[in-house]
């Protein structure tokens, strides 16, 4: 459906639900070509509509409200040179786009496996790479059955195709899978889908880690790889409390990339960013899951400051100038130590957001702060990604300095926010 007549390098860009790290990719194409936004829900939440760069777009479309077919007649039209994931919201429906228009994408007929959890389980496993026991339940009681059959064990139980931590639990008894069922089931998840049906997986043991990516005609680039350290909130729930950029000549990344590179090919991305979660245990790595989006933590200022490039720089690139893509490594390097930071709320009030900036600011190895909460909202304690008041980047040459400026933050927060 496209037109060889047309320029190319002044065909529109379509983005597909430019949400939350969706919008740093607006702004990055946005001087570079015009640009076409698409809804794939008639009502977002309020915080993801606010972070959508509306002015940036030429045209503004609801699939809710014109229609598969009307939409797809409205975007031939303006031959557009290529669909893109803005968030976790959009993989879907961009996927269907790009083969409609007949532009490069990921096939559409695989697109349930990059968003629902179970079903990405087992592509990965139907692979041939190793991945965590799971079921997959709308029964409390078979839920019970199984995870007494496997002697008690701890079991982590969630929603099939949520995001941010949503509802994500460790149960280490039937009463704690009991209440974490009843919490998920039929509940309303982040992603404003129904939760139909639980999802159950064996609680692994071991480091976890981020590998987010940029992958084009079926090669990946690996854009940055951080370890993850993890907390309790005050409910039980394990929240993201910290994330350490490896060095790209660290001993675990061979075995990491090389498994995510896998899990990219079994679940059909060959185009676009991806954001992979694993664990890596005694006996190698163990998917938890893949986002065929940005990470949701992308902050482009620190990764080029930190590695001289960044995850969205990169997308870009794969979509405007493949040739020059070819030309960058396929692994980052590391310039200087960063650390990313989620700020841990500890009790309910008011965010004073510019207290907290200025506190921040203080820390000699302080680089950004993207805050979710404005100044005076109601904030509560932290339970997952959605309720952190914000993502910190931390950088420093040394990273002695990163540590003793993470240890003063802690110790302020748990006395302040």
């Amino acid at each position: 459906m496209t037109n060889p007549c047309i320029d190319s390098s002044a065909a529109p860009l379509i983005l597909v639900d430019a949400y939350s790290t969706g919008a740093l990719l607006a702004r990055s194409l946005a001087g570079q070509r015009p640009l076409l936004h698409v809804r794939s829900r008639a009502h977002m939440p309020a915080a993801f509509a606010a972070s959508c760069p509306k002015e940036l777009f030429i045209e503004d479309f609801s699939v809710a409200e014109e229609g598969l077919e009307a939409l797809l007649l409205k975007l031939a039209a303006y031959h557009p040179a290529a669909v893109l994931t803005g968030s976790e919201f959009g993989v879907e429906l961009a996927d269907l786009l790009a083969a409609r228009l007949g532009l490069p994408g990921n096939n559409p007929a695989t697109s349930a496996a990059r968003r629902d959890k179970s079903l990405m389980a087992e592509r990965v496993a139907e692979a041939g790479l190793p991945v965590a026991a799971q079921l997959r339940t709308s029964s409390l009681e078979r839920a019970l059955v199984w995870f007494k059959a496997r002697g008690g064990e701890t079991v982590v139980a969630k929603p099939l195709d949520s995001a941010g931590s949503d509802n994500v639990f460790i149960c280490h008894d039937a009463l704690q899978l009991e209440a974490a069922i009843e919490s998920i089931l039929g509940a309303t998840n982040l992603m404003m889908l129904n939760n139909k049906a639980v999802l159950l997986q064996e609680y692994l043991t071991g480091a976890e880690y981020v590998i987010n990516t940029v992958s084009h005609a079926g090669e990946h680039w690996i854009t940055d790889v951080w370890k993850c350290s993890k907390t309790f909130a005050a409910d039980g729930r394990k929240i993201y409390d910290r994330e350490d950029l490896l060095p790209a000549d660290a001993r675990e990344l061979p075995q990491l990339i090389e498994y995510v590179q896998g899990v990219l090919d079994a679940l059909g991305i060959v185009h676009g960013p991806a954001h992979t979660e694993l664990i890596l245990t005694g006996n190698g790595p163990r998917l938890l899951e893949t986002g065929a989006r940005l990470s949701g933590l992308a902050c482009p200022p620190a990764l080029h400051a930190a590695t001289g490039n960044d995850q969205v720089a990169l997308t870009c690139l794969s979509y405007l100038d493949p040739a020059r893509l070819a030309q960058w490594p396929k692994r980052y390097q590391l310039l200087q130590h960063a650390r990313g930071m989620n700020l841990i709320a500890h009790r309910h009030g008011l965010f004073a957001q510019e207290h907290v900036r200025q506190r921040l600011e203080a820390l000699p190895s302080f680089h950004n702060a993207r805050f979710r909460f404005a100044e005076g909202a109601r904030i509560a304690p932290t339970v997952d990604l959605n309720s952190s008041p914000a993502a910190v980047f931390l950088l420093h040459p040394q990273s002695e300095r990163i540590d003793a400026d993470y240890d003063a933050w802690r110790g302020w927060e748990r006395d302040w926010l």
